[in-house]
């Protein structure tokens, strides 16, 4: 007895939906794609949602590759950490094997926003040179009030207000995004500075300083305006407009060298430019990615300050094994005059700018080029404790690590040797590092925690044969 004809047909309707199911239910679990759901974000309290928002290169509705998805949430999660408003980023995916969709869940844990820091500045160029003589008579002291992520939209205000026996006042107000598109922000700030200590002259490879008594020798009106253009997340344009009113001592001008000109009231207007291309992971202490940067500075009136220049910076960071690094950077500065007033002329052995193991030392000149290299093990990968008797998730949840780094440095500084300086045509003292190849070499340990903390102590060596221990605050490169 068969079948009948209509019983024979739903059945095979039915074994052809189920087929369907199955096949495409299979098609799914192999479906190289994401479609990228809804992402949620908490921990914000303070936070804008676009702003942690902003970091992201995906948004919902996206499709995404699954191979590379992996790499995209890492990379998340370092741009959003690199606002430095979190101490902690966490994210967490949920994926429907059905819809293919993926939901993103984004964990924050906001930093402390307000800092009065007190501030306290030597008479020397770095802590190493203040080291060899402890000489207190000169301090300056204050407080730098820093207030970040005004109005929960990662705004940054900061005020200065020094003391003692140099003083400076002055603001600065950052606002990144001031379209919808969060393209565009702005900087703008101004300062008074007074310095009664001024370097005169680099003497024997030293800052050589002329002290007012009553006065302050050199003082600085100074009040600029930056434009700001992050066409995307790893490169910003900024273009300044600064405005400069030197006020000089009589004393100062006779030096030779100090100034171009004898007149006391020198001002002038600068544009600023650079372009910044940034791909590290973490900013304030890399160990992958890299980085680059170029700057152009023209100043006006050209007589009297000579400060047009180009500058640039790469840096580049590569993890060799699990626990093994390796970072490179190369700095490069050329002035377009063979004439520049002393006290806007920067070589070597200002700031950050320096061979390791010449600390000691600054090295002035029209161009130069430095090339640091550090071989980095990981003593203590980064690992995180907890302070239980803290409450606040802001301080009881802290980051540590501990690196030791074997370095060498290379720099040169070319400087003009006949150059005549001033009204009575006088030349400048010549120092033996100028046009000279320098080296440093040697071992050091690095600390990091939270905050954007970096504590580096350092053994080096120079070509002069003089060793020494090093203290220093930010990333060895």
């Amino acid at each position: 007895m068969g079948w009948p004809a209509t019983a024979l047909s739903r059945l095979l309707k039915q074994a052809m939906v189920l087929l369907f199911l199955v096949s495409s239910t299979s098609l799914r679990a192999q479906d190289p794609y994401v479609i990228t759901g809804k992402i949620g974000i908490s921990g914000n309290r303070i936070t804008h949602r676009n702003v942690i928002l902003r970091e992201l290169k995906i948004k919902e509705g996206d499709t995404l590759q699954k191979e590379h998805l992996p790499q995209i949430l890492n990379h998340a999660r370092e741009n959003i950490f690199n606002t430095r408003l979190f101490n902690f980023v966490t994210l967490d995916t949920v994926i429907d094997s059905v819809t293919n969709r993926m939901n993103l869940n984004i964990e924050v844990i906001e930093r402390w926003y307000v800092w009065p820091i007190p501030y306290f500045q030597l008479s020397d160029q770095n802590i190493n040179a203040w080291l060899q003589t402890f000489n207190w008579s000169m301090l300056t002291y204050g407080v730098d009030f820093t207030l970040n992520n005004v109005r929960g939209r990662n705004e940054t205000l900061k005020i200065i207000t020094h003391f003692g026996f140099n003083q400076k006042y002055g603001f600065t107000y950052k606002i990144p995004y001031v379209n919808k598109k969060q393209t565009l922000g702005i900087i703008f700030g101004a300062d008074l500075d007074l310095n009664r200590q001024v370097a005169v002259q680099t003497i024997n490879n030293q800052p050589s300083y002329y002290n007012g008594t009553a006065s302050y020798p050199k003082q600085l009106s100074f009040a600029f305006g930056d434009l700001l253009l992050r066409p995307n997340i790893y490169v910003i344009h900024t273009f300044r407009l600064a405005y400069s009113h030197y006020y000089l001592e009589d004393t100062l001008l006779h030096v030779p060298g100090f100034s171009l000109t004898y007149n006391n009231n020198q001002n002038f207007t600068s544009l600023w430019y650079q372009y910044k291309n940034d791909h590290r992971d973490v900013q304030f202490y890399p160990l992958r990615g890299w980085y680059f940067d170029v700057e152009f500075n023209h100043s006006m009136p050209y007589r009297f300050a000579h400060n047009t220049y180009i500058k640039s910076l790469f840096r580049e960071y590569l993890q060799l094994r699990q626990r093994w690094y390796y970072a490179f950077s190369l700095l490069a500065k050329l002035s377009l005059e063979a004439q520049q007033p002393y006290y806007l002329q920067k070589g070597l052995g200002y700031n950050r700018e320096y061979v390791r193991g010449y600390e000691y030392y600054v090295v002035d000149g029209q161009h130069y080029l430095l090339c640091k290299n550090n071989f980095k093990f990981a003593i203590l990968p980064e690992r995180v404790e907890k302070i239980n008797f803290i409450n606040t998730p802001k301080f009881n949840t802290i980051p540590l690590a501990l690196y030791a780094n074997v370095f060498v440095d290379m720099g040169y500084v070319y400087a003009y040797r006949q150059q005549a300086y001033g009204l009575n045509n006088v030349y400048i003292p010549f120092n033996s590092l100028q046009n000279a190849f320098m080296l440093g070499y040697g071992l050091g340990l690095d600390f990091t925690t939270y905050y954007d903390v970096v504590i580096g102590v350092e053994g080096a060596m120079n070509l002069m044969g003089q060793a020494g221990v090093y203290i220093h605050f930010i990333a060895p490169i």
